[in-house]
């Protein structure tokens, strides 16, 4: 048995949409609240499936679903906002969570998913940033003050201000 599916995350459901490859039964809803314990116990469904794989649009909340979706040992992708977009084309109806989690699954089952290749990396970086921050501050302080003791001129051959 093999599934593919789609995730369109949101603060308070997560709206998912999958289909099992071997049977072609689809199967559509929502966990809510969405929160790491509602998606783990959701997830064992697919305890005993050898080939589980979803799709998460890069939005806030993607990465606690694609960490908990790696904790059950299946695969999580996690898809490009902006591209899958553009996949998505000219709209015809409303935009929904529904529409959103089935496009995922589509382009993930037809390997034409916009995969995100940094954002794990940008992640990383911003926790590096607030930790920090201090830092950085005293940094900024520091430069400022000898700029204002230089005179408030830039140094030559910098062509800068700080």
């Amino acid at each position: 048995m093999s599934i593919v599916g789609g995730f369109d995350v949101h603060r308070k459901q997560l709206t998912f949409d999958y289909v099992d490859r071997a049977t072609g039964e689809l199967q559509r809803g929502q966990v809510a609240p969405a929160d790491r314990r509602h998606l783990a116990v959701w997830l064992r469904r697919f305890d005993g499936v050898f080939d589980v794989e979803f799709a998460v649009e890069g939005c806030t909340g993607w990465r606690y679903v694609t960490e908990e979706i790696a904790a059950a040992g299946w695969e999580a992708h996690v898809a490009e906002p902006a591209d899958t977009q553009a996949a998505r084309g000219r709209k015809h109806h409303a935009k929904t969570d529904r529409t959103d989690a089935r496009l995922l699954r589509e382009l993930l089952a037809a390997g034409e998913l916009p995969e995100a290749v940094c954002l794990a990396l940008k992640a990383r970086l911003r926790e590096y940033a607030m930790q920090n921050a201090k830092g950085s501050a005293r940094r900024k302080r520091f430069r400022r003050a000898a700029w204002q003791r230089s005179g408030g001129e830039p140094k030559e051959g910098r062509g800068r201000s700080p």
